[in-house]
Order: C-alpha cells, then sequence, then structure tokens
C-alpha cells in the first residue's frame, strides 16, 4: 500500500518525526520508508490532487482548528474517515464535541478515539460516557504508555518495536480504521 502523510499543522510534529526517521533509516535501513509532506489549510486545493497518487493520506490536522474553521471542514469532509483524539478529560471533551459537532453537520465521517486513556479511572469512564453520546467511539482505547510515545523521538512508532507494549493497540486501531475505509 503506497501511503502519504499531510502535515498541516504549523508546528510540524509529522514532518520532524518524518525527519528523524529519515536520520534513524541510515542506521536501521529495514525500518520502512515515510513520506510526509509538509502544508498548511491554505494549501489544501494544491495538495488535494497529489494524494490521488496514494492509496491512503494521513492527514495531521492543527489541533486549534478553529482559527480556519471553515477550510478545516471541508478537508474533512474530503477524508474517507476522520478520526477525533481525546483524552479522557474536562478541558479535552469541551474542546472535541463541539468540534465533532461541526465535523457531523458538515458531512464528514469518522469516530472519536479516546487516547493517554487509563481503564481504572473514574475520568475514564465519564469521558467514554460522554463521547458516545455525541458520537461513534472507535473501540479501541490508546493507554498512556511510555512505549507508545518514547519512539518519536527517532523518528520511529511503536509499531517499529517487536514485542513492544501498545504495539498491539496501534495495531488494532489500524484494524479498525482499514475497515472502516474499505482497504
Amino acid at each position: 500500500m503506497t501511503a502519504v502523510g499531510v502535515d498541516l499543522d504549523a508546528q510540524r510534529t509529522l514532518r520532524k518525526w518524518a525527519d528523524r526517521r529519515v536520520e534513524t533509516r541510515q542506521r536501521l535501513p529495514q525500518i520502512v520508508d515515510v513520506e510526509v509532506i509538509a502544508s498548511s489549510a491554505d494549501e489544501w486545493e494544491t495538495v488535494r490532487p497529489k494524494l490521488s497518487a496514494y492509496q491512503l493520506a494521513i492527514v495531521d490536522t492543527a489541533p486549534g482548528v478553529e482559527h480556519e474553521m471553515a477550510r478545516m471542514l471541508a478537508i474533512c469532509r474530503d477524508a474517507s474517515y476522520v478520526l477525533v483524539p481525546c483524552s479522557p478529560s474536562t478541558d479535552d471533551l469541551e474542546s472535541v464535541v463541539p468540534w465533532w459537532t461541526s465535523l457531523v453537520a458538515g458531512g464528514a465521517n469518522g469516530a472519536f478515539v479516546l487516547n493517554r486513556a487509563n481503564r481504572r479511572t473514574k475520568s475514564f469512564a465519564t469521558s467514554r460516557s460522554a463521547l458516545l453520546r455525541y458520537g461513534a467511539l472507535v473501540p479501541v482505547e490508546i493507554p498512556l504508555l511510555e512505549d507508545i510515545a518514547a519512539p518519536f523521538s527517532s523518528g520511529l512508532s511503536v509499531v517499529d518495536y517487536d514485542k513492544a507494549k501498545g504495539a498491539d493497540v496501534m495495531a488494532d486501531l489500524w484494524r479498525h480504521t482499514r475497515r472502516e475505509i474499505g482497504v
């Protein structure tokens, strides 16, 4: 499958991750190459036609979408599936629920995904229930694990390591997403 990442976030975290991955691949050439296009919401109409050369495009949007709401809604409407991450916190819920409502009203398809989750906490249960009141929720929660976050500093991901804690969860999230988008 040919895939590409598109980083629309001004912080360029996905692009920086990809740059670090290039450096890591010099030492570990068996690591899969990942292409990431750095762009902005303003340039979406220029970037969008280029994506037809790929079977899959993963688009990283800025966390504060309010500044470019109309453009972000148009980008999400173009998407086959939109994952809206949310940690089990009041701050995240107050941010993502209105965004989700706008996405649905704008014709986008997708689901919430709980991240930094700890199933044993009350905040997890409360957040999960709240999200289910507003929309679909991915049946996989991303736990708060160092094994998930730590590889990013080398341009790697948890699935690049054999038997890393959290790799199975990320594989499950991918399986769910593949079913949703039909690949």
